[in-house]
């Protein structure tokens, strides 16, 4: 036998499909799929029916890019008995890409009994811009099954079937199951059609949509009017034009002006969209306004900045003015005098204390000056919370004159401004404020005791000390003189060492994590999985535990707090803190911090349910490993409090449900606000009652890994490593061994932001 060199040509990397390492297989498999070769598809046809789902993946992905005929069949196959959904998906599209006629008169002869929803997926991807399919009405004819995962599927499938497209869209928004709509709406952002822009654009300006389909009408018309031939901007013009001038179109015509100017091929250009987005800002309702000022934030640049700072003087709400202040510190250097001069006018004037507030916080930058008479005044105000957060606000001036005001409050008899001041000079981090932060180790008030030594953690970098006095004192007698106070910003690389490719648990590592213990919800089980470390305290007992905005407090439902814990919670949060709750923790935490912004919404009955997650803004980096390609979370709700939200430009929902939108009123499952220098999250599940233990139906081991795939997000390296472990028989043991992370993913992004410093 020649040897090998001789027997394989050279580049040749046929043998590498049969490689022990996964990658070197996968990387084959792409390998043939443009080489030219005669026998590639007989080379890779067996790989269709891999044991490895990854294998399979990439195998149909060959034959699209190929447009191998003879894989034809095997492909419809796939896409409809595959075992989890990026298989079914990648053979879908594969089909499509080789004959869609031939697929998509296959598919739907399956389409009935087990695979009917799989067959109807599968039929809508491979209809993708095709021509109407002759079966059409009777597609249609599904929508009214008493099946949910059935209308759906056939509402996605009718959509891509239907003769007349545009009238197919109008059906399906105004269909009496939110979900249905939703699945079209989503389908159309996904893949939109020209013939989607007219009903969509009705819609846009109409009433009666609930918030989880209006949503999905303003990213629908964003992706028709970005996927237009030609004249793409006359093109928004004109629908928005035609949209209408109400209160409620103009709202949603400011909510859609900036995602038209995002991207690499944005729609409108700064000024454009400035010019698109007046009719909204002029508008007679405050909602409208108030979603202007904030889209001007979003769009940016010096038109946009010039519109807020000329519609200040004309405005009369507070959310618009809130939103005003928030943009104009966005979008021009806050060290320079004009905007100094103008948050402190702001600080000092007759607004509402809500809109002070963010003046105060916005004007807490580092070059900071000529803020100092503003923030001493506001350090005087009679509401403490509107003291401390200009307390820390001058400390992160880091001007000089900073230093002898936050001393003398050190002596203040008010617990909440001497902690204020600490976290104040540890923002400003020299060395003249160490000795001062030193002598409050002792302090007899346990939260202004323990902000000081995490205070002194965060200046000396140590952030494995304990909280110890003669320690201290010890390291500062032997650093006084040689210790670093270069500012921490610039001297941690903090997306190396908290971003995205760094490991969950590593983004905790030193971290102060305070876990408030209820009935209803304990986190701490999962932490204790995850090897991360933390505190806990109880009902009563907030005030003992000595919290600080240098931690993360996470309040279990049911988050009932007692009197006493109140205020240092809300202290907590106002000097920089990073408060999350779930479920009950909405109303008896959050709502009770800062009302007016989020709450409970009200429900006929106690909501028991599991339901789909869904992103509201996909490109979020707060969503990013949330959502994994074709993975839906399931949140198992318990009695949970679903979001209701007060005041839409203040509070960002990240994730909503039409399933839970349908059942029970509202679909908001997670959402968050600023609040002083900190901020306040929820979610409307339980961090620990999620995963293969809760959920019904699952038999097999298979099973189980098919679930934690679609819906926990479990990745196929995972997936390959574990597969053949004997935990994935029971119920119980699985769960433990792998944990439903979907919801603490979005904490920890919330955690990573704040290691970062980019809220």
């Amino acid at each position: 036998m020649a040897p090998l060199a001789a027997q394989t040509p050279p580049g040749d990397r046929t043998p590498e499909l049969r490689a022990k390492a996964i990658d070197t297989r996968l990387a084959a498999i792409d390998w043939i799929a443009t080489s030219g070769r005669k026998d590639a598809e007989t080379q890779i046809m067996p790989f269709l029916a891999d044991r490895d789902w990854e294998i399979q993946e990439r195998t149909a992905m060959a034959f699209g890019t190929m447009k191998s005929k003879t894989a034809l069949r095997a492909l419809i196959e796939l896409a409809i008995d595959g075992d989890i959904v990026r298989v079914r998906r990648a053979a879908a599209l594969a089909a499509a890409a080789i004959d869609p006629l031939e697929a998509a008169n296959s598919i739907w002869k399956k389409a009935k009994g087990k695979t009917q929803v799989a067959a109807l997926e599968a039929l809508a991807l491979v209809q993708r811009g095709q021509p109407a399919f002759a079966e059409a009405d009777k597609i249609k004819k599904l929508l009214r099954d008493p099946v949910a995962l059935v209308r759906e599927a056939a509402a996605v499938a009718w959509l891509e079937c239907a003769a007349d497209r545009a009238a197919a869209v109008s059906t399906l928004a105004a269909e009496p199951f939110l979900a249905v709509s939703c699945r079209a709406l989503d389908t159309i952002a996904e893949a939109p059609r020209q013939d989607d822009l007219a009903p969509l654009t009705t819609l846009l300006g109409g009433p009666g949509l609930h918030e989880v389909v209006a949503r999905r009408v303003q990213r629908a018309f964003v992706a028709v009017i970005e996927a237009s031939p030609a004249d793409r901007a006359q093109n928004a013009l004109t629908a928005l034009k035609t949209a209408g001038g109400s209160d409620l179109a103009l709202t949603r015509r400011a909510r859609v002006v900036p995602m038209l100017a995002r991207g690499e091929r944005p729609v409108f250009d700064q000024k454009a969209a400035v010019d698109a987005l007046r009719p909204a800002l002029q508008a007679g309702g405050g909602e409208a306004r108030a979603a202007a000022a904030k889209a001007l934030r979003e769009i940016g640049g010096e038109a946009a900045l010039a519109a807020a700072l000329g519609h200040w003087q004309k405005e009369r709400e507070s959310r618009v003015f809130l939103q005003l202040v928030e943009t104009v510190a966005a979008l021009r250097p806050l060290t320079s005098p004009e905007a100094v001069q103008w948050l402190a006018e702001i600080v000092t004037g007759p607004l509402d204390e809500s809109v002070r507030e963010r003046a105060i916080v916005r004007l807490g930058r580092s070059g900071v000056q000529g803020a100092n008479q503003a923030l001493m005044t506001a350090m005087n105000d009679s509401r403490w919370q509107i003291a401390c957060v200009a307390a820390v606000s001058f400390g992160k001036t880091d001007d000089d004159a900073a230093l002898p005001v936050l001393q003398k409050l050190l002596t203040n008899s008010d617990w909440r401004l001497r902690g204020a001041a600490i976290v104040g000079l540890m923002h400003w981090s020299r060395e003249a404020a160490v000795d001062p932060v030193l002598g409050m180790l002792g302090d007899a008030h346990p939260v202004v005791a323990r902000t000081a030594h995490e205070a002194l953690r965060t200046m000396a970098r140590k952030y494995d000390a304990k909280p110890d006095a003669k320690s201290w004192r010890a390291w500062w007698d032997t650093n006084r003189s040689k210790h670093d106070f270069t500012d921490r910003e610039a001297t941690l690389d903090k997306l190396k060492k908290y971003g995205y490719g760094v490991p969950d648990s590593e983004i905790y590592t030193g971290l102060d994590v305070v876990v408030f213990q209820c009935r209803g919800d304990h986190i701490e089980l999962l932490l204790d999985k995850l090897k991360i470390g933390y505190r806990t305290t109880m009902k009563g007992k907030v005030l003992e535990v000595g919290m600080h905005p240098e931690a993360i407090f996470v309040s279990n439902c049911t988050g009932e707090l007692a009197p006493p814990d109140l205020e240092p919670l809300e202290w907590f949060v106002r000097t920089g803190g990073s408060l999350f709750g779930s479920c009950w923790a909405l109303s008896e935490t959050i709502a009770r911090i800062e009302s007016g912004v989020m709450q409970m919404a009200g429900t006929r009955d106690q909501v028991m349910d599991d339901v789909r997650a869904r992103p509201v803004r996909p490109d979020s980096p707060l969503l990013t490993g949330v959502f994994p390609p074709s993975v839906v979370p399931i949140y198992h709700l318990e009695g949970a409090h679903l979001i209701q939200v007060l005041d839409p430009e203040r509070c960002e929902v990240l994730i909503d449900s039409p399933d839970c939108a349908e059942r029970w009123g509202c679909g908001n499952l997670a959402a968050w606000f600023f609040c002083g220098h900190g901020v306040l999250f929820d979610s409307a599940n339980h961090f620990d009652l999620q995963g293969l233990e809760k959920t019904v139906g699952l038999k097999t081991d298979k099973d189980r890994q098919i679930h934690a795939i679609d819906h926990m997000g479990l990745s196929l390296e995972t997936w390959r490593a574990t597969r053949g472990e004997a935990y994935w028989k029971t119920p119980g043991k699985a769960s433990q061994n792998v944990p439903d992370l979907s919801a603490f993913r979005l904490l920890t992004n919330f955690v990573r932001s704040k290691r970062i410093g980019s809220y």
